[in-house]
């Protein structure tokens, strides 16, 4: 037995879980440790270090693709992170769609990460890979579908330059579920008509809710920066469909964020209540 694997077992790092298995959140898997989160857009990739208590220590951006990013700043993040793992969101080449009856057996999570198709039927597509988030009470589901193709270029940059993946997931689909996780346990938002929407970096996600029920959604990745028509197109059928007591929920990437800036106007005499919180990517996937 070597030294690492006496140490691991005295200080309880024997039984926690692995750090590349993300059937557990990013807290249990790096408790105690630094590490580094990359959002990877179209055409620029930021990053949030996280301090041993999980904390936002600092933030970076850079324009550029991810490849070319990567390879400047790979020794920063390398040193910024406790054995080189890192947590990579992308936020670009995905779609969120609202499905129904999806299976929910025992063991779905590794389901639909390894076989995704004993899921999804003829909804899937090899060129893809999955995720899912249910809805606890509705037979309605959320899907995120990303291209393989982008995540195996990530995977493969970050081995050339000596970083290990953690886990590789979508920002938009994180925060999504994260808030309507929280809408569930509101009694009062629970209750209402809500247009739920979420932005993460040019990414956006709209959900219709009524009475706990998911009733619409539509989503748009890597939308090019101040492309308010994109915006509108997918808000219009929303705000037009609307009630007087209809309420829209937000929740972007960060306190100033593009769409707060530049697109709250689009939601007309809606009451909109914004729940977004400093570091909220971050935050959100710092302890998904």
């Amino acid at each position: 037995m070597e030294f690492k694997d006496i140490k691991d077992v005295l200080t309880m790092a024997a039984f926690r879980p692995e750090a590349d298995n993300s059937r557990f959140p990013w807290s249990k898997r790096f408790p105690g440790k630094k590490s580094v989160i990359v959002n990877v857009g179209r055409g620029q990739v930021k990053w949030g270090f996280l301090d041993k208590k999980g904390k936002v220590a600092n933030e970076g951006v850079a324009d550029g693709e991810f490849m070319d990013v990567a390879s400047q700043m790979a020794s920063e993040w390398r040193s910024q992170s406790d054995d080189g793992w890192i947590g990579v969101s992308l936020n670009n080449r995905f779609i969120i769609s609202l499905e129904h009856n999806l299976s929910r057996t025992q063991g779905w999570e590794d389901t639909i990460r390894n076989n995704p198709k004993s899921l999804l039927g003829t909804k899937h597509d090899r060129t893809k890979r999955y995720a899912l988030h249910h809805n606890p009470e509705t037979s309605a589901s959320l899907v995120m579908a990303c291209d393989d193709s982008l995540i195996k270029s990530v995977e493969e940059s970050m081995r050339s330059h000596n970083l290990r993946a953690a886990r590789v997931c979508c920002g938009l689909f994180a925060m999504t579920g994260h808030l309507l996780n929280r809408i569930n346990t509101d009694a009062t938002f629970k209750k209402q008509e809500l247009i739920v929407v979420t932005w993460c970096d040019g990414s956006l996600c709209v959900l219709c809710q009524k009475n706990g029920q998911w009733q619409e959604l539509r989503s748009r990745s890597g939308l090019a920066p101040g492309d308010s028509s994109a915006v509108q197109q997918m808000l219009r059928p929303y705000i037009d469909g609307a009630s007087p007591e209809t309420q829209v929920v937000f929740m972007g990437e960060s306190a100033e964020n593009e769409f707060k800036q530049n697109y709250f106007d689009m939601l007309g005499n809606l009451h909109v209540t914004d729940v977004t919180e400093p570091h909220q990517l971050w935050s959100v996937l710092g302890n998904y």
